[in-house]
C-alpha cells in the first residue's frame, strides 16, 4: 500500500512537472518571436548616451543668369563636408527669368548619424567654375528640431572701368 501511494504521489509530480514545463514552453514561444524583432532593432545606443540624429542644411542659390555657368554647392560641419555640382543647362536654367535674372538652385546637404550641438557652427559656400569665385556664409545650428537654412547671393558682375566712369558722370550730371 505504501509502495501503490508512493507510486502515485510520484506519478502526480511528474504530470505537474510536465504541465509546467509545456506551460514554460508554451509561454517562451509565444513571447519571443513578439520580442525578438525589437530587441534585434535596438542600437549600439542606450539609455544614458547622447542620441545621434540626422543634421540637414537646406542651401538656397539666388542671383543666377545665362552667364554664371557651371557652379559647385558645399556644405561643411564638423570637418566632413557635402558638395554637388550643378550644370548650369540642365539645372537651374529654368529658373531664370524671362529678363535673364533670378535663377535659383536649392541643395539639401545631409549629415546622418552626426552628432552637431546647439551652437555648432556649419559652412556654406558655392564656386561658380566659370571665374573661380568663390562666396561663403556660416551659420549656426539652432536649438529648432528642423534643418537649417542658408540663403547666398552671387554678387552681380562688376562693372568695367569705362561703365563705371559714364555712371560716375551721370551722377555728377544730374548734381
Amino acid at each position: 500500500m505504501k509502495n501503490e501511494r508512493l507510486s502515485t504521489a510520484i506519478k502526480q509530480k511528474r504530470l505537474i512537472l510536465a504541465f509546467l514545463s509545456a506551460s514554460l514552453l508554451g509561454f517562451i514561444a509565444t513571447t519571443v518571436p513578439i520580442t525578438l524583432p525589437d530587441l534585434l532593432a535596438q542600437t549600439t545606443n542606450s539609455l544614458g548616451t547622447e542620441k545621434k540624429d540626422i543634421f540637414k542644411v537646406i542651401m538656397t542659390v539666388q542671383g543666377l543668369d545665362h552667364n554664371t555657368g557651371d557652379i559647385v554647392t558645399i556644405v561643411t560641419v564638423n570637418d566632413e563636408s557635402r558638395a554637388k555640382l550643378f550644370d548650369d543647362s540642365k539645372t537651374y536654367i529654368h529658373s531664370i527669368n524671362a529678363d535673364g535674372t533670378g535663377g535659383i538652385i536649392e541643395y539639401v546637404a545631409t549629415f546622418p548619424n552626426m552628432t552637431v550641438n546647439v551652437g555648432d557652427e556649419y559652412k556654406v559656400c558655392v564656386l561658380t567654375i566659370k571665374d573661380s569665385s568663390l562666396i561663403c556664409e556660416t551659420g549656426t545650428n539652432s536649438p529648432a528640431l528642423r534643418p537649417e537654412f542658408k540663403d547666398l547671393y552671387l554678387q552681380e558682375e562688376k562693372p568695367t572701368s569705362q561703365a563705371a566712369a559714364s555712371q560716375a558722370a551721370k551722377i555728377s550730371g544730374e548734381e
